[in-house]
């Protein structure tokens, strides 16, 4: 959430997608203008309903109530914000099909404007995908997501054969490749001059786990646990004015 400089209000255009009939909050995104509901803003986001509760000023429109006071948000693309949406405006009701990357956008937003359901959603819609291990390490630990749900991971990297590149300890951070460093150097036996084996790791898939788990120290413990799915209720499939339907993202979802 951030002013805007002059250049943002050059070539506005309404967003393709995201500019619906019948919306009640606009957002300035880059050059787009997006028209969505503040009902899932305020519902969904603890970060957005502070800001939306914030009174106006005598004499002045309510924030974000029409173009000429739309809400400017930074550090963040159209296409990223036009990702986020789709969560709630998918026309598939509760079928979210997207890639890693989509999926990885989605959660960054959900992290930093605090959409709780969002987030574990994106979560748990990433589980469920194939994704490099360095890219999963690198996304979950960038976005607070619970680091019981990497041990695999962590434990993958630890016994292949190849050490981390360059490029993928940039990635990963100093911290992380060198606990990896130290748990590939744990698990391998050392040669009669004292060196550590380059060859794979022979060790029950439970030592190993139990060896990353002790170095990264990692609790014991379930990573998620079920929570209710989302009930339709009264806002659960809204007609918008303009013909749109409006589901709200109804899969079961877990916390993280």
């Amino acid at each position: 959430m951030a002013k805007g400089s002059d250049d943002s209000f050059k070539a506005l255009r309404h967003h393709d997608e995201y500019y619906l009939t019948g919306g009640d909050l606009f957002f300035l995104v880059q050059q787009y203008l997006f028209r969505v509901h503040r009902y899932f803003f305020e519902r969904e986001s603890l970060f957005f309903k502070g800001e939306l509760a914030a009174p106006a000023s005598p004499g002045e429109a309510r924030r974000g109530s029409s173009e000429g006071n739309a809400i400017l948000l930074d550090d963040v693309t159209a296409n990223e914000f036009a990702k986020l949406l789709w969560v709630f405006y998918n026309p598939k009701y509760s079928i979210y099909n997207a890639t890693w990357q989509d999926w990885s956008d989605i959660l960054m937003l959900a992290q930093r404007w605090s959409f709780p359901e969002v987030k574990k959603l994106s979560i748990r819609e990433l589980e469920e995908l194939e994704m490099p291990d360095v890219e999963r390490i690198h996304v979950y630990q960038e976005y607070d997501v619970d680091r019981r749900l990497l041990v695999d991971r962590y434990a993958a990297l630890t016994e292949r054969l190849e050490p981390l590149t360059y490029e993928e300890g940039v990635k990963l951070g100093m911290q992380t490749s060198l606990m990896i460093a130290r748990a590939r150097e744990c698990v391998r036996s050392p040669t009669v001059a004292g060196l550590r084996s380059p060859s794979s790791v022979n060790l029950p898939s439970a030592e190993l786990v139990a060896i990353v788990k002790d170095l990264f120290n990692i609790s014991e413990g379930p990573a998620y646990q079920p929570i209710e799915p989302f009930k339709p209720g009264r806002n659960g499939i809204t007609k918008a004015s303009g013909g749109w339907v409006i589901p709200v993202f109804g899969r079961d979802v877990y916390s993280c």
